[in-house]
């Protein structure tokens, strides 16, 4: 829950957040209430723990998206009394012999689900949500588009050195990873998507690093002004970066810093 409400911090009033997807490690009534006092909408991906099993055996209702894969809908409440009612559940089943890449838990691997024999050659995944009008295929489709945090790890280490930013402390291991790590990570991307490439195919961030900043220059001053002189003869590729650096002048974003340690 501190880890969302400080990165929500981070980011300036110009961002708007449409939806919070997050994986099932996530899934706590204290953080699910969170959201729902802020007015966030979310998806959250649900361990498929036995109290969920049962409530998922009984969905008699399933909705074909296409063969092999199916979405039904139900209603739970855990028996600790923080939740406070029932929350809105969408599950999806994909058939194994169809699909045989799906994703998911295996319905022959849940112990509750060994007297239901049908069941054992789906594989099954569970959602929570606080949206109650998209359709459940449409939960499905919205939840599948959550970040890919394991290939932007992997990004940042070799593109940025993410591995070795690990200092004694807490707050400056955090101030050297937010500052020069995530948002130089997310500039890049960004800057490459709008400016660079313009809506072509997404480059690894060593790949932007080579094209565009590992250039020769050297950073001085004529009548009191700031100037970056940047060797390049080539005019078309000078033209192009003079054109970047004043689109990037006009962009209205701002990334705010909160890595402070608190008294």
């Amino acid at each position: 829950m501190r880890f969302f409400a400080q990165t929500v911090l981070a980011l300036s009033r110009s961002f708007h957040i449409r939806r919070v997807l997050c994986d099932s490690g996530f899934y706590r009534i204290e953080f699910i209430k969170h959201l729902e006092n802020g007015g966030y909408s979310y998806i959250l991906a649900v361990p498929i723990t036995p109290p969920i099993q049962r409530r998922l055996a009984e969905v008699s209702r399933w909705e074909t998206i296409e063969e092999g894969l199916e979405a039904g809908e139900f209603y739970f409440e855990h028996a600790d009394e923080k939740w406070e009612g029932a929350r809105r559940y969408i599950a999806i089943r994909q058939r194994t012999a169809v699909r045989p890449n799906a994703t998911g838990r295996a319905g022959g691997q849940m112990s509750l689900f060994e007297e239901y024999e049908e069941l054992g050659s789906f594989r099954f995944s569970v959602m929570i949500t606080s949206d109650k009008e998209l359709a459940p295929v449409e939960v499905w489709r919205a939840y599948r588009s959550r970040a890919n945090d394991e290939n932007v790890l992997k990004d940042l280490k070799e593109g940025l050195g993410l591995g070795a930013f690990n200092m004694h402390g807490f707050w400056a291991t955090e101030a050297v990873m937010v500052t020069t790590v995530l948002a130089c990570h997310n500039l890049l991307h960004f800057l490459d998507t709008q400016l660079l490439s313009r809506g072509a195919r997404k480059r690894h961030t060593a790949t932007i690093r080579s094209a565009w900043f590992i250039l020769p220059g050297q950073l001085g001053s004529s009548a009191g002004v700031h100037r970056l002189r940047i060797a390049i003869k080539d005019q078309s590729l000078r033209a192009k970066i003079t054109r970047v650096l004043n689109e990037i002048l006009r962009l209205p974003f701002r990334l705010n810093g909160n890595a402070v340690e608190p008294p």
